[in-house]
C-alpha cells in the first residue's frame, strides 16, 4: 500500500532568506529514488512505501544540515491506511469531486 508524507523543512542559520534551494535538493533526491511528489507553497507531499518515506524524510532533514544550514526544524505528517490505497492524485480528486 502507498502512504503519503507531507514534509516542511525550516533551515535556520543560513546566509539567505530563500529556501528554494533546499526544496530543490529534496526534489532531486526524491526523483532519484523514484518518488512521486507535489510541491505546495509551504510543504511538499511525497507518495510511496511508508518505510521508504521515513528514510526520505531523514535524508531530506540531514541534507539540509549538510547543505548550508546550522540548524533545521522539520515537520512531517504521514497518512497511511490499510483499507484503501492512497495516492496524491486520488486525494486531490476526491476533494474536487466533493466540491462539484
Amino acid at each position: 500500500m502507498m502512504a503519503l508524507l507531507e514534509i516542511s523543512v525550516a533551515p535556520i542559520g543560513t546566509t539567505q532568506t530563500s529556501m528554494s534551494h533546499f526544496v530543490t535538493d529534496a526534489i532531486r533526491l526524491a526523483e532519484k529514488e523514484g518518488f512521486k511528489y507535489h510541491v505546495g507553497p509551504t510543504s511538499t507531499v511525497f507518495e510511496g512505501d511508508v518505510d521508504e518515506l521515513f528514510e526520505l524524510a531523514r535524508d531530506i532533514h540531514t541534507g539540509a544540515l549538510k547543505n548550508g544550514s546550522d540548524r533545521v526544524v522539520t515537520n512531517i505528517k504521514i497518512e497511511d491506511r490499510e483499507d484503501n490505497a492512497l495516492t496524491i492524485d486520488g486525494q486531490v480528486n476526491e476533494v474536487k469531486r466533493s466540491i462539484g
